[in-house]
């Protein structure tokens, strides 16, 4: 029955899924601190003062920078009610060439706003979401998990809680990074508290809080490094994992003659955009028009 439910509400199957992962990435951190406290391996007394002030500030940092996470919307848009009937327009009957045409454009929609006629004339390349009942913006998807459409959406992270997006894509970069230092700081502290025994029946027993915890703290870098890895490819590039992982389905990318991202400025001017919250979504490409977009996109869809 349990199955059944969540089949027919994924919203519901996500939240619960969300609150598993965010019990096991907390119990795994939580176990940590617990064991080398207690067992004083990680205190002013075993450690220089400048190296446990410089540990703390890390977990501190790490901490801090998970809580805000929770808290931080990843840039989604608000959802318009359904009051009056629009018939969606294609892009074939107003004579312009179909680069990538709208989906479910044969499907009559019902928008609250009564300007929307005007958005549909200049949207003819936006896909419309029939959940949010909005045009999407370049680079903006539909989460199922959050239910919400989300600007420059990367992913949709259990770990975290929620999307990975537009609003929150550099903290969570930040993050990755600063898991990344806890988790070489914790190992390494993990494995100097690592006590010698008579046999190696008796090592297994002295050091068997610290043994669980160091191939914990090893599955956690495995999955941390490589992800931080590969976001930071990302960025180099201006792309997101959807858009890497998806080209071929994605309308704006799909009929690229090229395999470079259209918003790719060179690596440099990618990390400056990035790290100062400039435009990421200026189309770029060379070769290839923009796809149309109506002027009034930050007007259509609200950010909350």
């Amino acid at each position: 029955m349990a199955r059944n439910r969540n089949s027919v509400n994924p919203v519901r199957a996500a939240t619960m899924r969300k609150w598993y992962a965010r019990v096991w990435w907390i119990g795994v951190h939580a176990y940590g601190y617990v064991v080398l406290g207690v067992k004083g391996a990680l205190s002013p007394k075993a450690l220089p003062i400048t190296q446990f002030v410089l540990y703390l500030v890390i977990a501190v940092a790490t901490i801090g920078c998970y809580i805000v996470l929770q808290c931080l919307s990843p840039g989604q848009l608000e959802k318009r009610p359904l009051l009056a009937p629009v018939e969606a327009t294609t892009p074939t009957s107003l004579g312009i060439p179909c680069q990538a045409s709208v989906e479910d454009a044969d499907d009559t929609e019902l928008l609250a706003d009564g300007t929307e006629n005007e958005h549909l004339r200049n949207s003819a390349d936006l896909h419309f979401c029939n959940e949010c009942h909005i045009f999407q913006p370049l680079r903006t998807k539909h989460c199922k998990d959050c239910a919400r459409c989300t600007r420059q959406y990367d992913h949709h992270c259990d770990c975290v809680g929620t999307c990975v997006g537009e609003n929150n894509r550099r903290l969570f970069v930040l993050y990755l990074f600063l898991q990344i230092l806890e988790g070489a700081v914790m190992i390494q502290v993990t494995s100097s508290a690592f006590a010698e025994g008579d046999d190696i029946n008796d090592w297994f027993k002295i050091n068997a809080l610290y043994i669980v915890l160091w191939f914990m703290l090893m599955c956690m870098l495995l999955i941390v490094f490589p992800l931080f890895c590969y976001q930071a490819y990302l960025v180099s590039t201006n792309q997101t994992s959807w858009e890497h992982a998806r080209r071929s389905s994605i309308t704006y990318l799909q009929n690229l003659p090229d395999k470079h991202s259209p918003f790719d400025r060179g690596i440099l001017q990618n990390w400056w955009v990035f790290i100062s919250n400039g435009d990421g979504n200026k189309w770029v490409h060379q070769s290839v028009a923009k796809p149309m977009t109506s002027h009034r996109d930050e007007d259509a869809s609200t950010l909350v």
